[in-house]
């Protein structure tokens, strides 16, 4: 079993941990909730490249012995608005509605901090839809910034 750290003083007591293979039913579930789109075979190899990499970090909540959250970071070699090089990215975070506002998404995320500061990181990026209000409360309740707005286009080419 991976080594769990145990928060306390928030609306709940929640373990932090990195997930193993035993985990990947939750894990799924936890990922699908976050990108629905994202089929189950193509999520578990995402799963499984997480777990191998070195500058890759996924982490799961637990409450009460059940996974109720999750994170995933990466090093990025820059980020939109970012002044530094190598760059801890916040790449996917969910925690379950009856959970949230207790504090366990902010635990995720400082856990994910402490793990780019490790890996010589001095700054933290994310990103999410413009449309996505609560994921941009969520960010900015933790401290982030916005840095930039962006929309992609796209358009059909006629044959020929």
């Amino acid at each position: 079993m991976a080594p769990t750290l145990r928060e306390t003083g928030l609306t709940t007591n929640v373990d932090i941990r990195r997930p193993t293979l035993d985990d990947r039913d939750e894990w799924m579930r936890l990922r699908r909730a976050l990108w629905p789109d994202c089929d189950p075979p193509t999520c578990l190899e995402e799963m499984r490249t997480i777990l191998a990499a070195t500058d890759q970090l996924a982490l799961l909540a637990f409450v009460d012995d059940r996974a109720v959250g999750f994170a995933e970071f990466s090093i990025h070699p820059h980020a939109p608005g970012c002044h530094t090089m190598s760059v801890g990215y916040l790449e996917g975070w969910w925690v379950d509605v009856d959970h949230r506002r207790t504090g366990v998404g902010g635990v995720l995320v400082r856990r994910g901090e402490d793990w780019a500061r490790a890996m010589g990181c001095r700054e933290m990026a994310s990103d999410t839809w413009i449309e996505n209000v609560g994921s941009d409360a969520a960010h900015r309740a933790l401290g982030f910034e916005e840095t930039d707005r962006l929309i992609h286009y796209r358009r059909t080419l006629e044959s020929g």
